[in-house]
């Protein structure tokens, strides 16, 4: 039986006494990227050209940041192999770009008959995506709100049985079949997790939010500035991303020790039967 109690313990545990180690690549392959991706997001909207490096630096960034995850996942997963995990994470990025993409396939798919209806009803779909803000036409708001209620129950479940994807893609090499796998393991502890990740959520964003807001209200009375990057930019940035990795670094620990536990309480099912 899987207990979230002694799964956050072991999460704690873990970090208190790797801390150290895995600091600095948590602050250069997860907070740094993000800091970076939030500073030079506003130089998009100067021409085609900027928006185009924009994104281009973005994925990349998303890349070394999704490595560093990889990292963390292979750390919890075997703390006695220390800095080897950052050669697992390189050995396994490869396959775990794959399987985000389909993921992210997944929720283009379930997220598209919004666009769809905002195209029929008329929105400069274009427009939006070059950041301009419009609004929305009144026939397409009633069912875009009601469909958004509709997801998010679904989200919520799929986040909850899709939650080992990445330790599974670290610590097995199934290919796509890491979906399967996960439902598997997740099955009978899909409350718990979703449990989990509402309430990692909401401390999540509700940290994050302050965070931006007060800083970036005391930063920006402090340091001023005109322009699209500024240092109070750059510092509500980095204290933006240092919370938010904060988040990313309990998040990735815990999904692997979450992953030890399902293990353990399914495979002496699998070898009875």
């Amino acid at each position: 039986m899987v207990t979230m109690g002694n799964v956050w313990d072991r999460t704690t545990a873990f970090l208190s006494e790797h801390l150290s180690a895995i600091l600095p690549v948590a602050l250069l392959a997860i907070l740094l990227p993000s800091a970076i991706q939030s500073i030079i997001a506003p130089l998009a909207t100067q021409s085609e050209t900027a928006r185009l490096s924009v994104n281009g630096a973005s994925l990349l960034l998303s890349i070394l940041s999704l490595w560093g995850q990889l990292a963390i996942v292979a750390w919890a997963l075997d703390p006695a192999g220390g800095r080897g995990a950052m050669r697992v994470a390189s050995r396994r990025l490869l396959p775990m770009i794959g399987v985000a993409l389909l993921l992210l396939l997944g929720m283009l798919l379930l997220i598209a008959p919004i666009p769809v209806v905002l195209g029929l009803s008329g929105y400069d779909l274009q427009a939006a995506m070059n950041g301009q803000q419009g609004e929305v036409p009144p026939n397409a708001a009633g069912f875009i709100v009601l469909y958004t209620l509709a997801l998010l129950p679904i989200f919520l479940f799929l986040g909850s049985r899709l939650a080992l994807v990445t330790p599974l893609v670290v610590a097995e090499r199934r290919g796509t079949g890491v979906f399967a796998r996960s439902f598997a393991l997740t099955r009978g502890i899909a409350w718990k997790i979703i449990g989990v990740l509402v309430l990692l959520l909401i401390v999540a964003m509700v940290s994050v939010l302050a965070a931006r807001t007060v800083f970036g209200s005391i930063l920006q009375l402090i340091a001023g500035g005109d322009g699209d990057i500024t240092i109070a930019t750059v510092l509500t940035a980095m204290i933006v991303s240092l919370v938010g990795t904060v988040f990313t670094v309990l998040a990735d620990a815990f999904t692997a020790k979450l992953y030890l536990a399902a293990r353990a309480a399914r495979e002496p099912i699998a070898t009875a039967s």
